[in-house]
């Protein structure tokens, strides 16, 4: 199956994903979590007053069929999902029930799963959520209208790959209501992560009744959440206020604690953070999905007063140079190991800010807080890298006078250009040239997803869409993800590993499967078509009066459900 997870751009400067990055400490003993729990047990986080949310998105909106959002950011203030994401200070995030009464039943290996929903849930207009709003909702995310979103289901689905929506009458079968509460899905192969997959934005329940106008839907939906848009300016802003027909007890993801919510939009980045450091008037009950950059990082670290409100992710996105083994300069192994003996770790952890602000030096594929994540480093030439292995490898695979082209792209930011300069250096202390070409974005993406690009290695950063090693694994290093627009820019191919991700992806169990997917990531590092660099951190600023607020493991973003304010 295709599976498209995003390519990211350099922590802290231009990430793409368009999700909350705000965090402070904990501002009140109060709001400690206890962490003998499974839940967030954050009950005593303040109810009322009003959260700001300050954003850089041209326009917010609450549409769910193209939404790219993770189950713990602002758009789940409005919508609930089958299943949600419950996240802890120190721990794994864990999947839990949301409008659903379990994360779904499976008796054919995982190919069909049931979910029952709660009894007695109600929309904000007060009728009844029911297992067609679900499978409307989803079928909705098909039409081509709304392009994009976190498109998994598509191709799970049976018939999704020919299906166009709801709109000119049809169905997706493979959706099936079986009574008000119950859903069955059909799924065209064995898939045991589909309860994550059902957290996602899609999956929210639409009345068709209210669906009359499709593309302003996301201005004035139904809410299904804690809170509804009383008021919607395009581009402008935003005014939510609570769902009388939401109950707490049905809900153990949310904590519901603003009585209301105004969201500005279309604000400029480096302003957001700033007024988020002066922390003044209104201001101080803020929060935002600025992008704190390496200047203002260091601001904020000087003064006490404003470190202790910024929060730093421990862990973040996947970093690492592909190099492409179908060019017969990178076909020996032996080469491709050389490669990652020689890169000197390091100098790329400066180039991004240094381990705070940076991220931490890497020799894995999956990163900390994805299930089944084990830290090994088969290539170990210490954090600079070591120059006598690099060089011994290359001489015992016949190469020198090597030369090699890297490619990036340069209008992402200035840190690509000094990336591929820093790897430039580390291969020329063991006799390999390097040529580098950078490319606009758009150029740049064309040519590492084509199945035959002019290149021998690119640099390039991941962000799974949810916490498994399926979602970088199989995008990066399976045979079909070469081409088309494919992330296997290493166009790496073994048909032992193709075998091993099916395995992985078709087992229910995702405990078994965490587990799988730590020796598959074994099993391709074996073979080196990569180079792991980095996992990239995230940061976040939050006004002095906000309360429970944290970057958890994953995803590396605040939890926008669990937010208080103190007033």
């Amino acid at each position: 199956m295709a599976n498209r997870s995003r390519r990211v751009a350099p922590a802290g400067l231009a990430l793409v994903l368009a999700l909350v990055m705000a965090g402070c400490n904990a501002n009140s003993p109060s709001t400690e979590p206890t962490k003998d729990k499974n839940t967030t047990a954050l009950e005593s986080v303040s109810q009322g007053g009003t959260l700001h949310y300050l954003s850089r998105r041209a326009n917010e909106s609450f549409e769910t069929a193209n939404a790219q959002m993770v189950p713990t950011s602002r758009l789940r203030w409005v919508h609930r999902g089958l299943t949600s994401w419950q996240t802890f200070p120190d721990k794994d995030t864990i999947l839990v029930p949301d409008l659903a009464t379990d994360t779904g039943t499976t008796n054919d290996g995982g190919k069909t799963w049931t979910f029952t929903l709660q009894e007695g849930l109600k929309f904000s207009d007060g009728s009844p959520i029911t297992a067609q709003d679900v499978k409307y909702g989803i079928e909705r995310s098909f039409a081509p209208m709304f392009q994009g979103g976190l498109g998994y289901h598509k191709t799970l689905l049976v018939g999704g790959t020919d299906y166009d929506g709801p709109y000119d009458g049809k169905k997706l079968d493979s959706v099936e209501v079986v009574d008000d509460r119950k859903i069955v899905f059909h799924l065209t192969r064995p898939f045991g992560n589909w309860p994550w997959i059902v957290s996602m934005p899609a999956f929210a329940p639409v009345p068709a009744a209210a669906d009359t106008k499709p593309e302003t839907y996301g201005e004035h939906p139904v809410a299904s959440g804690p809170y509804q848009v009383t008021s919607f300016s395009k581009g402008s802003q935003a005014v939510l206020e609570r769902n009388p027909n939401w109950k707490a007890d049905t809900d153990q993801v949310r904590l519901a604690g603003p009585d209301k919510i105004i969201l500005d939009m279309g604000l400029n980045n480096d302003t957001i953070v700033q007024r988020l450091i002066d922390d003044k008037g209104e201001d101080k009950t803020a929060i935002s999905n600025a992008l704190i950059s390496p200047s203002q990082f260091q601001r904020i670290e000087s003064d006490p007063s404003i470190s202790a409100r910024m929060a730093n992710s421990p862990s973040g996105y996947f970093r690492y140079l592909a190099m492409n083994v179908k060019r017969p300069s990178l076909s020996d192994v032996r080469v491709r190991r050389a490669i990652n003996y020689a890169i000197n770790k390091a100098e790329l952890q400066s180039v991004y800010g240094g381990p705070k602000f940076g991220g931490q030096i890497t020799s894995t594929i999956m990163t900390p807080g994805i299930p089944g994540y084990t830290e090994y480093n088969l290539y170990d030439g210490g954090d600079t890298g070591n120059v006598d292995k690099a060089k011994e490898l290359l001489a015992d695979a016949g190469v020198s006078g090597l030369k090699l082209t890297l490619t990036y792209p340069t209008d992402v930011s200035a840190i690509e250009e000094k990336e591929a300069q820093s790897i430039k250096n580390s291969l020329a202390r063991v006799g390999v040239k390097v040529e580098l070409k950078g490319l606009d974005g758009d150029t740049w993406s064309e040519l590492v997803s084509s199945a035959d690009g002019d290149y021998d290695m690119t640099t390039n950063g991941w962000g799974a869409d949810f916490p498994s090693g399926m979602s970088t694994i199989q995008p990066l290093f399976a045979s079909s993800e070469i081409g088309n627009g494919g992330g296997n820019a290493s166009k790496f191919s073994d048909p032992k590993v193709d075998a091993a991700i099916d395995a992985a992806i078709a087992e229910p169990d995702l405990g078994k499967a965490a587990a799988m997917w730590a020796a598959i990531d074994k099993q391709i590092m074996e073979d080196a078509p990569v180079v792991p660099i980095l996992v990239q951190r995230t940061q976040a600023l939050a006004g002095s009066k906000i309360l429970n607020y944290f970057i958890p493991a994953y995803p590396p973003f605040a939890n926008e459900l669990v937010v208080g304010v103190d007033h």
